[in-house]
């Protein structure tokens, strides 16, 4: 991805900071990680169920 500037109002940067800080990475880390997950999304070919993140669901199993 490309090197840019981002804008981030600062309530929302608090939640960045605790959020990158509960991960134990810098916020612009977990700004770049958001970005390029947001851009996975887009991509058609998704990734399989077993490597989502636990308690997240790919809603293809009815229970």
């Amino acid at each position: 991805m490309d090197d840019g500037t981002v804008s981030v109002p600062d309530e929302q940067y608090e939640r960045l900071a605790a959020l990158a800080a509960a991960r134990g990475v810098s916020p612009e880390t977990q700004l770049a990680r958001l970005i390029d997950d947001a851009y996975a999304g887009l991509d058609a070919d998704s990734d399989s169920p077993e490597s989502l993140p636990l308690g997240v669901s790919d809603c293809s199993e009815k229970e």
